[in-house]
């Protein structure tokens, strides 16, 4: 219940998507695209079926390429 209050209170805030970001590998400077992506990875998108039967799984994936020593390790 303590958590369920939480979450509550926190989607009542209007910062609320910036301090999850946040939270995504805090050493790491920069890259918020890429932390956006990796928060909406975790938490996932919806199962769909389609009028034809067709199961769509939700699932987001997430490719970082980019220079060596650009922190891409940190996020895993």
């Amino acid at each position: 219940a303590r958590e369920l209050d939480e979450v509550q209170r926190m989607r009542s805030t209007q910062d609320s998507f910036v301090k999850l970001v946040g939270g995504i590998a805090p050493t790491v400077f920069g890259h918020r695209e890429v932390k956006h992506a990796i928060l909406l990875l975790l938490v996932g998108g919806v199962h769909k079926s389609t009028h034809e039967g067709i199961n769509l799984r939700g699932d987001i994936n997430v490719c970082i390429v980019g220079d060596p020593s650009c922190a891409k390790s940190q996020f895993l």
